[in-house]
């Protein structure tokens, strides 16, 4: 962590402050994702609001829409957090155009390669399903489905896929449906822990 008491020092490195930024989102992931301790995970969200804040060069970047998303998810602002979620797969998709057929395009894909496309795809979905909208939730899913057809990896979010569709089915039925959400609710926080642990960071 960068030292902020008021005295004569170095200024510190870009690789300084996105290693501070770096550690408090890791920290929001653990807290939030993986530990379910949301006093925790405000707690850091509130640091790592400060850090971002300090550092204007992250704005507008893949990384500030990814923290921005999962931010917005904390606090139950699930119209910003899927605004985030569009904008950070949006940028991925266009930087895989910029750099594709670049030198540049083995490191790009080292840090956002499909799969990530993928997971963030299903994020999404899950982000949808929480504000209430299951339909664009499974249409979602469909098109995470068919873009890892296209680049021939495998597609993670079957499970996830299935319970949702399971869930439109049984809409008419009060309990059933109750249950199926119960169920839902379950995938969703296994795969939040298993989606949180591959984060890397690139602005």
């Amino acid at each position: 962590m960068i030292d902020k008491r008021r005295r004569r020092q170095p200024k510190p490195s870009a690789d300084a402050d996105a290693g501070e930024i770096e550690s408090l989102y890791q920290e929001l992931l653990r807290a939030f994702y993986q530990a379910g301790d949301r006093r925790r995970a405000r707690s850091v969200a509130k640091l790592l609001e400060k850090a971002l804040a300090s550092h204007s060069e992250w704005n507008g970047s893949i990384r500030f829409h990814e923290i921005q998303s999962l931010m917005a998810e904390l606090r139950g602002d699930w119209r910003e957090a899927i605004e985030h979620r569009h904008v950070e797969i949006r940028r991925i998709l266009e930087l895989h155009c910029l750099t594709r057929t670049t030198p540049s395009w083995e490191f790009v894909e080292r840090q956002y390669g499909a799969n990530d496309v993928s997971d963030r795809l299903d994020l999404l979905a899950i982000l949808y399903d929480n504000a209430g909208d299951l339909e664009r939730a499974i249409e979602t899913l469909h098109e995470s489905r068919q873009y890892c057809e296209a680049q021939q990896i495998s597609f993670d979010g079957q499970d996830l896929l299935d319970e949702f569709e399971a869930m439109q089915k049984k809409t008419t039925n009060g309990s059933s449906a109750a249950a199926a959400k119960r169920l839902a609710d379950s995938n969703r926080a296994r795969y939040r822990k298993a989606k949180s642990g591959g984060a890397r960071i690139t602005r």
